[in-house]
Parts: structure tokens; C-alpha cells; sequence
């Protein structure tokens, strides 16, 4: 491919750090990248169904996550180099798509960044009144409360600048407080787990029962557990981004996927018929709200398990906040070495070969954004982190095809069949996903419509004005052995690439 070619190229591509990440590392950093626990299912079960929930939260691993996870594990393997997925999709499918690609994802990043300091906030409001939007100290307020500068927007300014400092110092600190919080986050969990399940078994309480909403279709249910469950089964490929900061990059990425998925099932069934178990709402799941997880605690276990998990959702969020800032970060500064985005955006530290510029921007934005309310672009989100996962397993049936004899030392089982099967289930569900959400939530499909749309307006202009001319960065393509390419000839550099 002509983006490995060391002639043509420019040398600014991300450098790798001091692969420090190991095993555990990984495990806390897809933790927080995919799940931070279980809150927000409670949105599923008022909207789904006890049953149905379930379900789906069993089902969709296996039609999505885990496919998800077998796509990302190959190409980790044989494409080990910071910017993962990006670089993926650009020696497969070429500048375009991998421009779609990293701006699909770079966007929705930097919106999904911007809910979780909003959500610690409006937790807090619960707790001390003037925290909540509009109520205390507001200094600014615009478009009939659309845009507030208030006690609300300090609290979240609070939250991001710490956590941007965190990332600034790396990886490795990053993964270190992911681990540790993960565990604070897991243990009241395991907890609420036993005894939930216990008094279920009994009390002879059925947790799948009513299996729908009384008086919801079976496709209103499947679509209302799907908004909410796919979107908490995202993320598995995310850590690609850091591969270059890795131990053992093709080894320790896989062994910490395996880890990762049963964990993250595991983080999202139990805590749910425990929930479910304890009796609250029993009979009218539409009353489950945001939050009953902390009340399930404190029926079944008293107000010492109610306060650790409470403790646990706002650690969810710091968690969460750091280890996609961490990751998402990675993408606009291969955007920017390659020249489509400002090179400001590609400087790194010093210090900590971290990509300040790309945090720095980041952060500002979601500072900005934190005073605004747009919570159906947020919701969009989801319709745009799914396009570009399609775009990811094109790239992957592209290099299986192109680079057959590509050095993969993780395959997806089963060869072609297999690899078809593989990208088919999930791809077949974002299809649906997407179709159920253009007929019943239309503002926040034509929102993600146009958010797509921008970033295929973007890149001519990019291409024109900000690139003009200038070469790709290079790839550190040292640890990378494509084989000979299908359709190069015989006697182009290409073919032994």
C-alpha cells in the first residue's frame, strides 16, 4: 500500500509510547471504554420489560459485542500501531473512508464526552438543589436556557479539567486509576448480586416477569432494549487506538478481550436480577427510573451498600470520562499528522508523549458543550459510532481479501464463512437499529443523518485547504507484515509490502 511506503511519506505519524500497558491495564481501560457498570439499564427494563431485558443484555454480546470484540482482536494482532482502527480502515479502504471514519468518530467521541460530565452534575442536583441547571449562581444564560454559564457548568468545568490533566500524564496513569476503579465499582455490585439473587430464589420472585410491558409490541421492546443495550456494548475496539503504548501488543490485546467480555456480561446480567429480584416495582417495570440500582441497594443491603454504589455511579463517570478522552484522543492527532485537520492537533508532549494538542481541543470543546442543552444529539450518537463500526468491518473483509497472506497471528475462526458471519449478525442489527429509530425517534435519526453527512462534506474541504497537497504521515508499520498484495503487479514495491 502506498500509505507504508517510507519514500512517500512524511515522518509525523503518532510515535509510540514505552508499552507499558499490560494485561490489566487493557482490562480496566475496555471496562470504562465499554461499560463502567450496569447504570442505565434501568432505562431498558422501564421501556423493554424485566424478560426482555435480560435477553437482549445475553443476546446482543453475542450478536454484537463479541463479533465486535473477534474483528478488533485480529486486526490489533496484525496491525499493531497507535491509531488502530484508523489506520485499519485507511491501508483497507484508503484516505476517504478513513477520513469518514476518524470524523464519525472523533464527533461522536467529543458529544458522548460531554454527557458524562452533565450526568455527575445533575446527579449532585439531587443532592444539593442549586447544582441543577438554571438555579444557582448563573452568570450567563442564552436561547431561552439553551445555553447556561451556572453553578451546574462550574461543577462539570471541575469534573474535565482534572481528569484532561490525568491524560495528559499517559496511558499508564490512566489504566492505573481504570483498574482501581473498576474494582470499587465491581465489589458493591457482586455484592447487591448475591443477595439479590438469594432473595429472589426465596421469595420465588420471577425476574422475567412481565417478559414485555403490558400493551407494547414485541418490536416496540425489542427496539426500546436495543437503544439502550447496544450502546452499552460499544467500545470493544476502542483501546486499538493505544496499541503503540502496549506490552506485547498482538498477545496482550486478545488476552485482555477475553477477559473483558464474559467480565462486562457478567457487570450488566447479575446486578439486573438481582435488581429484579428485589422486589421494587414488581409488576410495573415502567416505573424503573435512573437511579434504582442505588434504591435496590438500599432495600436489600441497607444504606452501606446504597452508599457504595452511589459512590460507584460517580466513579462510573470519572472512569468513563478518562478512558474515552484517552482513547478518542488518539484519532483527530492521526487525522492532524495526516494533514486533514490543523498540525497543531498533533502535538504531543514532551514530558509524556501523550497528544496534548488533541486533549487540550477536546476538552475545551466539552467544556463549551457542557453549558448547552442538546440532549437528542447525544442520543444520536449511537446511529454515528455504528456507521463507522461498518466501515471497520469493511476494512476487515477488505484486507482479508486483498492481503490474504497478511501475518495474523489472531484469526476469527471458521475462514471465510466465518469472517462473513462475523460482521453479518452485527451488521444486521445496526440495519435495524437504524430502521427502528428512523420510524420512532425521526428527529434523532435525521440528527445523525446530518452529522454523517457533514463529514462527507468536510473532506473535500479538508482535502483542499487544511491537507493541500501535503503527504500522509508515516506508519509505524515495524511490527506490520500485510504480505503480498492481491492486486498489485508483479513488479510494483507494493507487492511485497
Amino acid at each position: 500500500m502506498t500509505e507504508l511506503a517510507s519514500s512517500d511519506i512524511a515522518s509525523s505519524a503518532p510515535r509510540s509510547g514505552k508499552r507499558a500497558l499490560g494485561v490489566l491495564s487493557l482490562v480496566g481501560i475496555f471496562f470504562f471504554t465499554v461499560s463502567g457498570g450496569p447504570f442505565g439499564l434501568e432505562a431498558s427494563v422501564s421501556s423493554a420489560g424485566p424478560g426482555m431485558t435480560l435477553l437482549m443484555i445475553a443476546l446482543v454480546p453475542m450478536v454484537f459485542g463479541v463479533p465486535n470484540a473477534l474483528v478488533a482482536a485480529e486486526l490489533s494482532a496484525a496491525i499493531p500501531v497507535n491509531g488502530g482502527y484508523y489506520y485499519w480502515t485507511k491501508i483497507a479502504l484508503g484516505g476517504f473512508p478513513a477520513f469518514l471514519f476518524g470524523m464519525w468518530n472523533a464527533i461522536g467521541a467529543v458529544l458522548n464526552l460531554t454527557l458524562y460530565p452533565i450526568l455527575l452534575a445533575d446527579y449532585l442536583a439531587t443532592w444539593l438543589p442549586d447544582v441543577a441547571r438554571g438555579k444557582g449562581w448563573v452568570i450567563l444564560s442564552l436561547f431561552n436556557g439553551g445555553f447556561v454559564v451556572d453553578l451546574h457548568w462550574i461543577v462539570t468545568v471541575a469534573f474535565v479539567l482534572p481528569l484532561v490533566y490525568l491524560n495528559y500524564r499517559g496511558s499508564k496513569v490512566v489504566s492505573d486509576y481504570s483498574v482501581g476503579m473498576m474494582v470499587l465499582i465491581l465489589a458493591p455490585f457482586a455484592i447487591l448480586a448475591v443477595i439479590g439473587i438469594y432473595h429472589a430464589i426465596s421469595s420465588g420472585i420471577d425476574v422475567t416477569s412481565p417478559f414485555t410491558i403490558p400493551g407494547h409490541s414485541i418490536h416496540s421492546s425489542v427496539a426500546g432494549a436495543l437503544s439502550v443495550i447496544v450502546w452499552l456494548y460499544l467500545g470493544f475496539d476502542g483501546p486499538s487506538t493505544v496499541l503503540g503504548e502496549v506490552a506485547d501488543a498482538r498477545r496482550t490485546y486478545t488476552r485482555a478481550l477475553v477477559i473483558s467480555v464474559p467480565l462486562i456480561i457478567a457487570a450488566y446480567l447479575l446486578p439486573t436480577i438481582a435488581a429484579l429480584g428485589s422486589g421494587l416495582h414488581q409488576g410495573s417495570p415502567g416505573d424503573w427510573v435512573q437511579g434504582d440500582f442505588i434504591v435496590v441497594g438500599d432495600i436489600l443491603g441497607g444504606s452501606w451498600l446504597k452508599v457504595l454504589i452511589s459512590v460507584g455511579s460517580a466513579l462510573s463517570l470519572i472512569g468513563l470520562f478518562a478512558a474515552i478522552l484517552m482513547v478518542s484522543t488518539r484519532i483527530p492527532r492521526a487525522l492532524a499528522a495526516d494533514s486533514y485537520l490543523p498540525r497543531w492537533l498533533a502535538r504531543d508532549s514532551k514530558r509524556f508523549n501523550t497528544p496534548v494538542g488533541a486533549l487540550l481541543t477536546s476538552g475545551t470543546i466539552v467544556v463549551v458543550l457542557s453549558a448547552a442543552d442538546f440532549g437528542s444529539i447525544l442520543r444520536a450518537t449511537v446511529l454515528l459510532t455504528l456507521s463507522s463500526i461498518l466501515l471497520e468491518f469493511a476494512a476487515f473483509l477488505v484486507l482479508r481479501w486483498r492481503y490474504p497472506w497478511m501475518r495474523r497471528p489472531v484469526r476469527v475462526p471458521g475462514g471465510w464463512p466465518g469472517a462473513v458471519l462475523v460482521v453479518a449478525l452485527p451488521t444486521a442489527m445496526a440495519v435495524y437499529l437504524a430502521w427502528s429509530t428512523a420510524v420512532n425517534e425521526t428527529a434523532t435519526f435525521v440528527t445523525s443523518l446530518a452529522v454523517a453527512l457533514l463529514g462527507v462534506a468536510l473532506y473535500p474541504l479538508c482535502r483542499r485547504f487544511v491537507k493541500a497537497g501535503r503527504p500522509d504521515a508515516e506508519i509505524d508499520h515495524s511490527n506490520v507484515d500485510l504480505g503480498p498484495d492481491r492486486y498489485a503487479k508483479p513488479s510494483s514495491p507494493e507487492a511485497g509490502v
